[in-house]
């Protein structure tokens, strides 16, 4: 018999074929090898007299050899069965082949910032947002981007592996910044072996202030916000002129407080009445990120007025204690005066009003001045004759002239409709939009 040397024969092993076998397959079928090696190296190791028979030898050396035959034979039953144990266990014998596992392409960063500069995304509404700047808004701009982990959606044999990103998109102008949430699916294609995204799913939107609100706006609607705070107070002052503002809004918000004055004018039983019509509110401004400038009421003082009666003139042919005396019409001329002299004139009080009418019958107009010099102005005082005087160095034919009262519990109110003398200084600071002057009285006696 030809002796084996293992060292110098190719080994089972390395002679296996792996030809036409997955990975997996070539590994097993080498391991099924060295353990096929292993065996036969062991028989080898046994030498030249295993698996023959010696002659027969008398009867006390035969049962010595006996003896042996049988601890080989179990030897080796036991190393033919650690080898079928190892080629059971290693799976040798199954033939079933391994699936391999697909290998996908991991979504990055830089694909999923080029996904988001990518995508088509409408800029908010705007004009749900209360007294903010509605200048076009600039944007989209995505922030806080965070990409998820992929989800296996369906059995193996028919998967689909999807994976989300989330970002905030920014849009802003001038004065208000908007903010919305924002989720970009991505879905991973195998023919292409590549995250494809799908469509933007958009979330509800939050503004904050760039800029304060505009004060000129909110009292632009003042009408409104009276009316729904009190829908009384509201009616007694809408459409009152506002005659002075103090606001102190900021990025924060802030308040608003707002003079108004109103003149209602009635008649009845011959008698025309004037009320005049002050108070003072104080709006308060707050944000809100879902609807803008939220403006409220925080004070609507209280409603002051004042009442100023007037004889309304009779029918022309009428008798009038008001009236002009037709006897006497000729003008009367006063000649050269300067402010600070004193003066003494007759006519009707009347009230102010009508000041287009008191500018036409002097043929003078004055748009520097108000109509009541500021309401140092309280009377008219209609000239029973017109008045010729050269004032500071220029001519006026008067038929009106400014009366300014003081000490008076009413302003001179109870006087209106009464012929009167009044005496006192021309001034230049009683000036009105239809006077050039006005008269300090001093003294006046009515009839």
């Amino acid at each position: 018999m030809t002796e084996l040397d293992p060292r110098n024969s190719a080994s089972p092993a390395d002679s296996a074929p792996d030809e036409g076998l997955s990975p997996r397959a070539a590994a097993e079928a080498k391991k099924a090898a060295a353990a096929k090696a292993a065996a036969a190296a062991f028989i080898q190791s046994a030498g030249d007299d295993y698996g023959n028979v010696e002659a027969a030898q008398p009867r006390d050396v035969k049962k010595g050899q006996r003896t042996a035959v049988i601890v080989g034979l179990i030897i080796c039953v036991l190393v033919a069965a650690g080898v079928l144990t190892y080629l059971f266990t290693s799976g040798f014998f199954n033939e079933q082949p391994v699936a391999e596992e697909t290998q996908r392409v991991p979504l990055s960063d830089a694909r999923v910032i080029a996904a988001f500069d990518e995508v088509a995304m409408d800029s908010p509404d705007i004009s749900q947002y209360a007294y903010v700047s509605q200048d076009a808004l600039i944007g989209p701009k995505f922030s806080d981007i965070v990409l998820n982990e992929p989800t296996n959606l369906g059995a193996p044999a028919n998967q689909i592996v999807t994976c989300e990103a989330t970002a905030t998109a920014t849009f802003k102008n001038k004065g208000v910044e908007i903010n919305v949430p924002v989720t970009l699916p991505f879905e991973y294609s195998d023919a292409g072996e590549t995250w494809v995204p799908g469509d933007l799913v958009v979330g509800e939107a939050t503004a904050v202030p760039l800029a304060s609100a505009s004060a000129n706006d909110i009292l632009a609607n003042l009408n409104d916000i009276l009316a729904t705070n009190d829908p009384t107070y509201g009616e007694a002052m809408v459409d009152a002129a506002i005659v002075k503002t103090a606001s102190d809004l900021t990025i924060d918000g802030g308040p608003i407080t707002v003079d108004l004055s109103k003149t209602v004018e009635s008649e009845a039983d011959g008698v025309k009445t004037s009320e005049l019509r002050t108070s003072t509110v104080t709006l308060n401004v707050a944000w809100s990120n879902t609807e803008g400038w939220l403006v409220t009421v925080a004070d609507a003082g209280q409603i002051d007025t004042q009442t100023n009666q007037i004889p309304v003139a009779p029918a022309e042919g009428a008798d009038s204690p008001a009236s002009v005396d037709p006897a006497n019409t000729d003008p009367e001329n006063i000649g050269n005066v300067k402010f600070g002299d004193s003066v003494s004139l007759s006519g009707t009080l009347q009230a102010v009003e009508d000041a287009a009418g008191l500018s036409s019958g002097n043929n003078y107009t004055n748009n520097g001045t108000t109509d009541n010099a500021n309401g140092s102005v309280q009377l008219v005082l209609k000239l029973t004759r017109p008045l010729d005087m050269n004032l500071n160095g220029t001519q006026y034919r008067l038929t009106t002239i400014a009366v300014a009262t003081s000490g008076l519990d009413d302003n001179g109110k109870s006087l209106i409709g009464r012929k009167a003398d009044v005496k006192g200084p021309l001034e230049e600071s009683f000036a009105t939009s239809w006077s050039p002057a006005g008269v300090k009285a001093l003294e006046i006696h009515v009839e």
